[in-house]
This record gives C-alpha cells, sequence and structure tokens, in this order.
C-alpha cells in the first residue's frame, strides 16, 4: 500500500457483555412516563471506519428510548479517552434489537465498549 491509499476499515464485533436483564424482572416503577430502565455493555473487538452495528436485547422495543455510549477500551477492558474519535449516531430501536451507526474515526483498529441505556 502506498501513501496515498487508506487501510481497510475493519468492522467492530461483539466480545463480551454485561449480564442481560430480561423483560420480566421484577424492577421498581420509575415513575412520571417512564416505567422501567435497564443499562447494559458490550465490549467489541477492534475496528475502524462507519459502520452500523446492532445490539439484540429483549427489553428494547419500537417505542423505547435508547441511549448509546462508545469508548475506546485497554487490553483490560478498561474505558479510556484517547486521540482517536468514537461517534455514535442514528440509533433505532425495533423489537428485541437496536441498530446504531459507529464512526471510528482512526487508521488501525481499535477495540471499543458500548455502554446502552433502554428507558420504556
Amino acid at each position: 500500500m502506498d501513501a496515498t491509499q487508506s487501510p481497510v476499515p475493519v468492522a467492530p464485533r461483539v466480545v463480551e457483555s454485561s449480564q442481560a436483564a430480561e423483560r420480566d424482572q421484577k424492577l421498581a416503577q420509575i415513575g412520571g412516563n417512564v416505567g422501567a430502565i435497564w443499562r447494559g455493555w458490550w465490549t467489541w473487538g477492534p475496528g475502524n471506519g462507519v459502520w452500523n452495528l446492532q445490539i439484540p436485547w429483549n427489553v428494547i422495543g419500537v417505542n423505547s428510548t435508547v441511549v448509546i455510549t462508545a469508548s475506546e477500551i485497554d487490553g483490560n477492558g478498561n474505558r479510556f479517552v484517547g486521540a482517536a474519535p468514537f461517534q455514535v449516531s442514528s440509533i433505532a430501536p425495533a423489537a428485541g434489537v437496536v441498530t446504531f451507526k459507529i464512526n471510528i474515526d482512526w487508521s488501525s483498529p481499535l477495540p471499543m465498549r458500548t455502554d446502552v441505556v433502554v428507558f420504556n
């Protein structure tokens, strides 16, 4: 590869996740127009570039509000702010899954962790 060519982006892949909560878990009512909140995390193998990724989770519905953050992680899975920008956008919940766009603006693949909060 010469200096004018860009490396081929690598898609992130799930490596590990937190214990998933089930819809039938007995959780306290939150109040207002939110009946339940769930939080989970997923670590992903190294990736870079722009990708549409999916996280399957049965607590997500078409009317859920889903918040996703992404951070670079070190070899021990600890989040940190490095030089590479990580950007999450276009979050689209559906029945049992959320699709989102990730942009890891770096020339080489980097591992990441996504933290997900679901409001129902």
